[in-house]
């Protein structure tokens, strides 16, 4: 983010013969920016309380596991057993590419980008050209290290930013150029859908899709639920399915598909927990043992979120014309 101009007194003094709307438009602007990039502190913070983003360095310390030295070329693909977060892996991605339609034509923007997996992934399979916001610097600065490393860096553009508050001008090309917005279990961070959705349809191409994986509330939580979702997920008024497809329809979209992945996802996070208690000795010799700790506490919370019951799973399609 670049901050607006900065009014000093001296600044303020030398334009006295300006009109007080000209000095008042000026530190509005600059007291608007302070908001909003505290606003950022704020949030990059508090997610870190998410245990699944803490550690970053196990990305690198798994690269050197399976024997890749510092600077030499990785496959997107060897990679994105490493660096993806979401769920079902590359299946998944490809999915995506197909329903949306993704060829070497395609701009796509992906909103949580996280280590850059799914933007990696779509570029070596279509050969498209991705831009990727993610909020956590840490993360960002990461994920453009290995897309450099994938020798992909002419495709994949990395950005900064929460997608809330960035300037939309100065991402990518800007408004109306993106035949594709895709996002992976990152929304259920955002709980402001409206001004969310919004921006994506404001993003997209006329005939553009949005494709996001995303949580839903399919039942009210307990209170324990609601405590886990928050401190465990950083996720909070997780809507219904209703409540979901009206605020797609409020920010314009059309033809919207909402695919249960409930039932899949279930059996995806509990076989996920038993993997990786199965796979500690490994996992704590190259990580140690408190990035063991703190991802079993995370994947067990989730498995115990979903097999109550009350959580859904969905993926989201919608069409802006």
């Amino acid at each position: 983010y670049e901050p607006p101009h900065t009014p000093s007194f001296q600044t303020l003094r030398a334009h006295n013969n300006s009109s007080r709307e000209e000095h008042s438009s000026i530190i509005v602007d600059h007291l608007t920016y302070c908001v909003k990039m505290d606003r950022i502190g704020t949030e990059e913070r508090d997610i870190k309380t998410m245990k699944l983003y803490s550690h970053v360095e196990r990305i690198d310390n798994e690269i050197r596991e399976r024997g890749l030295c510092d600077g030499a070329h990785i496959d997107p693909e060897e990679l994105s057993e490493i660096d993806s977060m979401h769920y079902e892996g590359n299946d998944a991605i490809r999915a995506a590419i197909e329903v949306c339609g993704v060829d070497s034509s395609s701009q796509v923007l992906d909103i949580g980008s996280g280590f850059g997996g799914p933007a990696r992934v779509f570029s070596k399979e279509t050969n498209c050209k991705v831009v990727a916001i993610e909020l956590q610097e840490d993360v960002h600065k990461k994920a453009a290290e290995l897309t450099e490393r994938c020798k992909l860096e002419q495709l994949v553009s990395h950005y900064h930013g929460h997608f809330l508050d960035y300037n939309l001008e100065e991402l990518g090309n800007g408004p109306v150029s993106f035949d594709a917005v895709t996002s992976w279990l990152v929304f259920l961070h955002i709980p402001d859908k409206a001004a969310l959705l919004k921006n994506c349809f404001k993003m997209l191409k006329n005939d553009g899709i949005l494709y996001t994986e995303d949580y839903y509330m399919r039942e009210a939580f307990t209170d324990a639920e609601e405590i886990s979702l928050k401190s465990d997920v950083y996720c909070s008024d997780l809507p219904t399915k209703e409540k979901y497809i009206s605020e797609l329809e409020s920010a314009g979209f059309s033809d919207i598909e909402f695919v249960d992945k409930t039932t899949d996802w279930t059996v995806f996070v509990n076989e996920r927990l038993q993997a990786f208690i199965a796979g500690k000795e490994r996992f704590v010799r190259v990580h140690g043992e408190p990035t063991f700790d703190k991802l079993l506490h995370f994947y067990s919370a989730v498995a115990k979120l979903f097999n109550g019951g009350h959580l859904g799973g969905v993926r989201l399609l919608a069409k802006k014309k």
